[in-house]
Formats: structure tokens, sequence, C-alpha cells
């Protein structure tokens, strides 16, 4: 199959939006259950939520705390470091002719690195890590690949040679 270049551009901005919902809702999934568990004080060993709620009223606020940073933090990694990976994507497709065949859309040593994320996310699965913690970075992670797929979304109503 063979796409233009703003096609193909979209493509890997919707490919990082779908990822980026998915691990989002994933991280609030966490961060609800984990928020239960520091309700009901059922609670052991370290906790996000309980650390913050020393600095705040209330272990509401301390989650509200938690979900404050994770957007933060999400929007400063999607604006800096997904921007590098947004803009090498989009320079690999342009610098084709057009239309691309979707197999030269990305390099394979962006294949590989994309791999090597999705196994250390399978991974993390299992890591005995509190569910804040989990819920936190993939709530983080979330919002900065949907702010990449902006990036995507905008590089694509670019002309083609600005």
């Amino acid at each position: 199959m063979k796409l233009r270049h703003s096609q193909a551009i979209l493509l890997s901005g919707f490919i990082w939006m779908g990822v980026g919902v998915l691990l989002l809702t994933k991280g609030i999934q966490y961060l609800a259950m984990a928020g239960n568990q520091v309700l009901t004080h059922s609670q052991e060993g370290f906790s996000l939520i309980q650390l913050f709620s020393r600095f705040s009223k209330d272990s509401e606020q301390a989650a509200f705390i938690v979900i404050a940073l994770a957007l933060l933090l999400g929007f400063f990694k999607g604006r800096i470091v997904m921007k590098k990976a947004v803009h090498r994507v989009v320079e690999r497709i342009r610098s084709h002719p057009s239309p691309i065949p979707m197999k030269k859309m990305y390099s394979k040593g962006y294949c590989l690195l994309i791999g090597s994320m999705m196994g250390m996310g399978f991974l993390f699965k299992f890591l005995p890590l509190p569910l804040d913690v989990k819920g936190f970075i993939d709530f983080t992670i979330g919002i900065a690949l949907i702010n990449g797929a902006m990036l995507y979304v905008r590089a694509a109503s670019l002309p083609e040679n600005p």
C-alpha cells in the first residue's frame, strides 16, 4: 500500500494518538485503583498519593497533585523529546517520492526502538511497582504521545517544502 506524504504523516499521528489514549486510560485506571487503596487504608509500601498527602490536606488533593504532575511532565516530554522524533519521521517520509510505500515510512532503527518500548511496556506490567507509580508513568507517557500526535497532525497540514 502506498500513501501520499500527508496521509503517511497523519497515519503516524493516528497511531501515536491511539497508543497515547490507551496508555492514558490505563494510567487513569491504575490511579483510581491506587486511590481506592489509599482511601480504604489497604495500600502497603510506597505510594505517591500518600507521599503527596503529607503536603496537602487530604489524599484526594494528593491524587490531584499526582495527576497534575503527570500532565505537566507529559506535556513537556511531548514538546521536547517527542518533537525530535516527529521531526525525524516527517523528514524521512518527505525525503521519499510520493506516494511512499508503508515499508519505507520508518527506518529499521525506529522500528527497533518502538519494538523495544513495547517490550518494556509488557515487562512493566509484571514489575512489583505500586499502582499509583504505574499509573503515573502510563498517564505521563500517554499525554506525551497525544501531544506528539498533535505535532504529526500539524506537520501533515504544512506544505511539503516550506
